[in-house]
């Protein structure tokens, strides 16, 4: 009962939140204004922040993979149109992060340098934010697939063959079941 009224308080909040960002991004500016009581000129400015902010929100799509030490995965970030791939998915000690590209280089004292940088401490939040997201999300599907497609125990198929086997049995005739007991001798 409780998840029912879970889900009914949820809808009404979604659905609200959704009428919103298509009044925002996608409705005409007249119906922006009306339905905020606004002037043109506000829905105007209130509809451009919001484009850019939409547009300057980096998207994160994460790969899992077999953890390696602390490396779980590896992640595209979306800036807008311009895509950096291959930003480490790390899961260090304070937290799932990303870690910046890099490739090798015998010249460093790390054998590494970095080809990407993130230099803003608030961005470099929101895509460890957006990271852990998108993983959580990815490890979700893989464990959704594997489930799919993972065979049923043996007890449980025998079980599902006797059932099978006994409503064929129960539709045929009395006649064909003792026909099969004299050919059988």
């Amino acid at each position: 009962m409780a998840n029912t009224k879970t889900a009914a308080t949820t809808a009404p909040v979604l659905d609200e939140a959704a009428e919103l960002r298509r009044l925002l991004l996608e409705a005409p500016i007249a119906e922006l204004a009306e339905n905020q009581g606004i002037s043109i000129d506000e829905a105007v400015r209130l509809r451009v922040e919001q484009s850019v902010a939409a547009a300057t929100a980096p998207q994160v799509s994460v790969r899992p993979i077999e953890p390696q030490g602390k490396l779980i995965g590896f992640a595209s970030v979306n800036f807008g149109g311009v895509v950096v791939d291959d930003f480490k998915v790390v899961n260090g000690k304070n937290g799932v992060f990303l870690g910046a590209p890099s490739k090798p280089d015998p010249t460093t004292r790390s054998g590494y340098r970095s080809t990407a940088r993130v230099t803003d401490r608030g961005l470099q939040e929101q895509l460890d934010a957006a990271a852990v997201e998108a993983y959580g999300a990815a490890v979700d599907k893989l464990i959704a697939r594997a489930e799919a497609v993972r065979p049923a125990p043996i007890r449980e198929q025998m079980v599902k063959a006797a059932e099978a086997a006994a409503k064929e049995n129960a539709g045929r005739s009395a006649s064909a079941k003792g026909k099969e007991v004299r050919d059988g001798r």
